[in-house]
């Protein structure tokens, strides 16, 4: 797969992960980088709470050491919050800002963050022109929906906008914000956004396999695949032209990954979500999952995984 350029990054594909909230974490991420994600990028930064010197904050932007190129997104809603937090030691060592104008969480929203920016694109398209201003020249990049409201199409202006204030690259999820998950991303939208501008597009939504990356890519720079990657982090391999490693190895080595950043208990409670996504669809595991969410040790959660998948 030719690489993708993104201002002066060069990225070896162009299959990417999205950060997700909640489950994009450095183990999960590091994951995705062994089976060939061309880029990660850390869950969403609030800008705030970098300036406030969150703890929680500092230790989402820890990364791997194979995720290079480096990639931060942030959220916040007012260009003097974007401007100082790009002028931060922590975010100057990444290698390219995400903007986060894409989440549609009502906590997000209601402060005005988030997919909220999308109605108001002087505003975005000032946020985005002080992290550009003030990131020290490290590419910014924007993630956005195509609207705001369930019959909204402002993507085209406000990726127009944004074009014009200097980001390298937009990702569009192809839906609005009020449909949250729903339905199915319109890919014919996504593309009139790559048509209406000079800079890189990257697609999101509804990408769960090699062959739906490859049909997508014919009008996208990129693509960026989210849930399609819960369960199967090796898809990326797979759009890379390779094979999967096989569900139990896969499982495994994210324990193990895991291990390595967090303490044991919190590894198998945390995991219980990632094995729900990884069991989906596995014919005859209804009662191992029931198993795996009552297993509090990590040791005996492993030894479970191993002898039933063997």
């Amino acid at each position: 797969m030719n690489a993708l350029h993104i201002g002066r990054v060069k990225l070896a594909g162009k299959a990417l992960l999205a950060p997700m909230a909640g489950y994009g974490d450095i183990a999960f991420r590091r994951l995705c980088r062994d089976y060939g994600a061309a880029l990660t990028t850390t869950e969403m930064i609030s800008c705030k709470g970098l300036l406030y010197d969150n703890a929680r904050t500092v230790e989402m932007l820890r990364t791997a050491p194979c995720e290079t190129p480096s990639c931060v997104q942030l959220f916040g809603g007012e260009p003097e919050v974007f401007a100082k937090a790009a002028e931060r030691p922590e975010i100057r060592r990444f290698d390219i800002i995400d903007i986060n104008m894409g989440c549609p969480v009502a906590k997000v929203v209601r402060n005005g963050e988030g997919s909220a920016l999308g109605r108001d694109i002087a505003r975005a398209a000032a946020c985005a022109a002080a992290a550009v201003k003030h990131g020290g020249g490290i590419p910014v990049t924007v993630k956005i929906r195509l609207g705001y409201g369930e019959n909204e199409f402002t993507a085209v202006s406000l990726a127009r906008a944004l074009e014009s204030e200097g980001v390298s690259a937009v990702t569009v999820h192809g839906r609005t914000a009020e449909q949250m998950y729903r339905g199915k991303a319109d890919w014919d939208k996504i593309a009139q956004v790559a048509a209406a501008v000079s800079v890189p597009v990257i697609g999101n939504g509804d990408i769960d396999n090699a062959g739906t990356a490859e049909y997508r890519l014919k009008c996208v720079s990129g693509v960026m695949i989210g849930r399609g990657a819960l369960g199967h982090p090796d898809i990326f391999a797979e759009i890379g032209g390779g094979v999967g490693d096989g569900l139990r190895n896969v499982i495994l080595r994210h324990i193990d990954y895991m291990l390595e950043y967090f303490p044991p208990r919190y590894v198998a409670v945390n995991m219980r979500k990632h094995l729900g996504w990884y069991l989906h669809g596995v014919p005859d595991t209804k009662t191992l999952k029931q198993e795996l969410n009552r297993i509090d040790d990590v040791n005996e959660m492993r030894r479970r995984i191993e002898e039933a998948l063997r």
